[in-house]
């Protein structure tokens, strides 16, 4: 009898499940998007001159709200970006379930992210220095460090020395999701500090995906203008 009792308890624990797992992945996500937020506000206002140089919205703002619509455009595209490998994961999962008709195990989401995130790691700046680098690094460009190092020492910082920093950063990243996507198994979907730590790090890569390519992009502006 007392079997009995218990059961029905039983039987309604897993409905919370999935509501407590959802509340904590977004409050995850709340938190690890701020810290992404604070982290490109450092990054653009310590190199403003590169925001400068790359001017986005010519036409359309002031010479000196050209950091704040860059700084738009780079939480715009890193939120994209992010947007993309959790829909990327979403629909790959379900294309599995319509093609296979298995059961969704962990392992298969575990597949189905890790693809999707490798894709959105690499690709994006694999694809530039594979298709544009080659014809943009031939360009001439004599004084062309040395005079952003004397008029814009900031944007030097961040276009130079800070250029390789970024391009190489995704491979650390990329070692680190995949690690702890591959080794926290069930943790993952109950510990909250361990899903912001996930969450912080894709939005990481994102991030250093989008500044590569506003790095690229400010590089080519100067050159051809």
């Amino acid at each position: 009898m007392a079997y009995e009792e218990r059961a029905p308890i039983a039987a309604v624990q897993p409905t919370g499940i999935a509501p407590g797992w959802l509340r904590r992945a977004l409050g995850a996500l709340v938190v690890a998007l701020i810290a992404i937020a604070v982290l490109a506000v450092l990054v653009v206002f310590a190199t403003r001159s590169a925001w400068q140089l790359l001017g986005v919205g010519r036409g359309l703002v002031s010479p000196e709200f050209y950091p704040y619509s860059g700084l738009l455009v780079l939480l715009g595209t890193t939120l994209g970006q992010f947007a993309g490998w959790a829909g990327g994961s979403a629909l790959l999962v379900y294309l599995w379930r319509r093609l296979t008709q298995r059961p969704l195990t962990p392992r298969v989401v575990q597949v189905a992210v890790s693809l999707v995130y490798l894709g959105m790691a690499v690709l994006p700046i694999l694809v530039y220095h594979v298709l544009f680098g080659p014809p943009l690094a031939g360009l001439p460009r004599p004084g062309l460090e040395a005079w952003v190092r004397t008029h814009h020492p900031d944007a030097y910082a961040l276009l130079f020395p800070g250029h390789r920093v970024v391009d190489f950063s995704v491979i650390p990243l990329a070692i680190a999701v995949l690690a702890l996507v591959w080794s926290s198994k069930e943790r993952l979907v109950r510990h909250f500090g361990l899903q912001t730590l996930v969450l912080f790090l894709i939005l990481a890569t994102s991030f250093a995906v989008a500044l590569s390519l506003a790095i690229h992009s400010t590089l080519v502006h100067i050159r051809l203008g």
